[in-house]
């Protein structure tokens, strides 16, 4: 009976333990090598425009789609000279920081509109 208790205050334990570091808020330090907002807002312009090529030529497998993508996301890094580690720590940083995303993003959609009216026929 002591065994039981104690496990169940154990448990108690660790779940509130988890609950807490779940809960906490993210961290405000920026992680090194920080892509800048209008960096990240070229590379995530390019990004969704690559996943739009690739949804645009209908490719049959899934596996065909994400190896298409992979190739041009690889491109994209190589273009802007960035590491995908890099790319998702700046990803990760700018999300838990609703704010600066919402910056970012009006920037993307600027951009996307700019390169929508470029290529609509007069």
């Amino acid at each position: 009976m002591h065994r039981n208790l104690f496990q169940r205050h154990l448990w108690s334990l660790l779940l509130s333990g988890w609950l807490v570091s779940a809960c906490t808020a993210p961290e405000n330090k920026p992680p090194d090598n920080l892509i800048s907002e209008e960096r990240m807002a070229d590379i995530l312009t390019e990004v969704h425009m690559a996943e739009a090529r690739i949804s645009r030529i209908n490719l049959r497998s899934v596996d065909s789609s994400q190896i298409a993508y992979k190739h041009l996301e690889d491109q994209i890094f190589k273009k802007f000279a960035v590491d995908t580690a890099t790319y998702r720590k700046s990803y990760i940083f700018y999300s838990s920081h609703p704010t600066n995303m919402e910056a970012i993003y009006k920037q993307v959609t600027d951009k996307l509109q700019k390169k929508t009216k470029m290529k609509k026929p007069l």
